[in-house]
């Protein structure tokens, strides 16, 4: 029997390879998002994802265990990169005013770009596959911790008890996952842009409120 030879380390073979693996996983993830954003999450699936991304079925199942695998590497890169762009303006508001200012401009991006699609999208499908809704509810919660450090710095002591940061974070995120599903019933913008206005006018009255508990 003939010895099977191993590329050396750093060969130009094994890096092509590499480049090619990667590419395709890259386009795999791109793809997905885009079905989900584009069709939902019911017709997210290995042909539809495959096709988009140029590749065949047997390559997605190479690179993940399978579409529930893949959407959640969707919702990783989703919430990754959103994540580094949030998470230092996020703690760096100490107002009420200042937090829902950027609390609008976050939703105004994530609507345009459809980062938040994603998210709705696997919260309304994730309980239709076993396993799949803890997975997102885990990914979720970072951002509820997120939020809730933020709500720290302007929730004044006195009334934690009554106002705890981690049930304002909560609150928030369930607010723009509202936000995007009661966009669905409209047919144009108008009231998004509504509810946006609505953020600021609540951080108004909210810094009001926390400036005479102090």
């Amino acid at each position: 029997m003939t010895a099977r030879t191993t590329p050396a380390h750093g060969s130009t073979a094994t890096r092509g390879s590499n480049r090619s693996g990667v590419a395709t996983r890259t386009a795999l993830v791109e793809a997905a998002r885009r079905t989900l954003v584009e069709d939902g999450f019911a017709r997210t699936s290995a042909r539809s994802v495959a096709a988009r991304a140029g590749c065949s079925q047997a390559s997605l199942f190479y690179h993940f265990d399978g579409v529930p695998d893949l959407l959640l590497a969707v919702l990783d890169e989703v919430s990754d990169r959103r994540m580094a762009a949030y998470r230092e303006p996020l703690l760096a508001a100490r107002t009420p005013g200042q937090l829902t200012r950027l609390a609008r401009r976050i939703a105004a991006a994530d609507i345009a770009s459809g980062d938040l699609r994603v998210l709705v999208e696997l919260v309304a499908g994730a309980p239709t596959v076993p396993g799949l809704k803890a997975q997102v509810a885990e990914r979720i919660a970072r951002w509820e911790e997120l939020v809730s450090q933020a709500a720290e710095h302007f929730i004044p002591r006195p009334l934690r008890s009554t106002v705890r940061p981690a049930v304002v974070a909560h609150a928030v995120v369930a607010g723009f996952l509202g936000l995007e599903l009661l966009r669905d019933l409209r047919d144009d913008d108008a009231g998004t842009e509504d509810v946006l206005e609505d953020l600021e006018q609540v951080g108004r009255v909210a810094g009001a409120i926390a400036g005479g508990a102090r």
